[in-house]
């Protein structure tokens, strides 16, 4: 079976290595030369809209699938013409939109922070008035890593509009957190739904630092998975989802954003679960069936982000390495590492370690 993929990244080359065992076969379009990607299958350079291509790819693959979730909706539609398409135009297009995401956790009654669309600086000075400053200015599109977004209680004095290059933003009211989880699910064509243990995130500067799983709440765990269920049912959706959530002071899980693709909060399910999240991804668009999901041991993953540590300093511990080969930028995503133990305290010593170093 040969499956399409647009978006050559870090995600794209994991799908692939994690398939290695399997009679999977890939394509790979990317408008980059010598994307993660091309290393491990056959890549297309061309744009997301370039017509084709994106027809060779129909005629060469049984399923087409996605690296991130801005690829083009056109794109996946023209494709939907022809071949399947997991997940569908209509949740990634969903997933694109910041206003198009809230409005559907709101109509599957699942809770969001206050907020409000804006479309000027009129409509801006109207939403601080109604909200106030504590709050987030966010594009509604391409906003990611904490690319295109102004704490408005620390940035003043600027056009905002002008600076975010858009008038499709989105204004929302901060969230009093104790902290930051995810729940990653994988549904099938049949609606069977695997989920992962929550997951905790901690971020800087808008940027995932570090993951630990798993984040032991039976409670919330059941809550988070009733969410999740909701939300991929009503979208019919094909593959692994993960939704984001704000943990408030007072215990109430408040969605904050979702993913339609592989996460990079699951990355460390590759040596924590019975089957990771890569794999489990291919098979669901592939129409395979799975069994269950387990976990191994309890873990962590730690990005590396701006240049790549020496790892020398590290070899004592018991961790794995995946780099994406790119080249070194400032906040840039080069790879990541993998924690392991079966004692979360020594698991947690040995985080703390680890990540002290690779952030110095």
């Amino acid at each position: 079976m040969r499956i399409g993929i647009l978006g050559g990244g870090q995600l794209a080359m994991m799908m692939v290595q994690q398939s290695e065992d399997t009679n999977f076969d890939f394509l790979v379009l990317d408008p980059t030369e010598s994307p993660p990607a091309s290393k491990y299958a056959t890549c297309i350079k061309a744009e997301y809209d370039d017509i084709g291509s994106l027809n060779y790819i129909a005629d060469e693959c049984d399923v087409v699938t996605i690296d991130f979730e801005n690829v083009p909706a056109d794109t996946l539609r023209f494709l939907e013409k022809r071949i399947v398409v997991a997940p569908s135009s209509t949740a990634v297009e969903i997933c694109q939109d910041r206003l198009k995401e809230k409005e559907l956790f709101i109509n599957c009654g699942i809770p969001v922070t206050k907020f409000t669309s804006v479309y000027d600086n009129d409509s801006l000075k109207a939403s601080i008035d109604y909200m106030g400053k504590n709050s987030i200015l966010k594009t509604r599109f391409l906003g990611y890593d904490g690319k295109n977004q102004f704490d408005m209680e620390k940035v003043d004095g600027i056009d905002y509009l002008k600076e975010c290059k858009s008038n499709q933003l989105i204004l929302e009211k901060k969230v009093d957190f104790e902290k930051e989880i995810s729940i990653i699910g994988v549904r099938m064509n049949t609606g069977k739904i695997l989920f992962y243990p929550l997951v905790e995130n901690i971020h800087k500067n808008g940027i995932l630092n570090y993951s630990i799983a798993p984040y032991d709440d039976k409670k919330l765990q059941k809550l988070a998975e009733e969410y999740h269920k909701k939300i991929s049912d009503k979208l019919n959706y094909v593959g692994v989802l993960v939704i984001e959530f704000f943990l408030d002071k007072n215990g109430i899980l408040i969605a904050n954003e979702m993913a339609p693709r592989v996460h990079n909060s699951g990355h460390w399910t590759n040596e924590g679960a019975n089957i990771n999240q890569f794999q489990a991804h291919i098979k669901a668009v592939a129409n395979c069936e799975l069994e269950s999901i387990s976990i191994k041991n309890h873990s962590a993953m730690v990005n590396i982000l701006s240049k790549k540590p020496d790892l020398k300093n590290i070899k004592d511990f018991d961790y794995a390495y995946y780099d994406y080969n790119k080249s070194e930028r400032h906040n840039r995503k080069l790879g990541h590492i993998t924690l392991n133990n079966k004692n979360r305290d020594k698991l947690m010593q040995d985080l703390n370690t680890v990540y002290n170093f690779i952030k110095t």
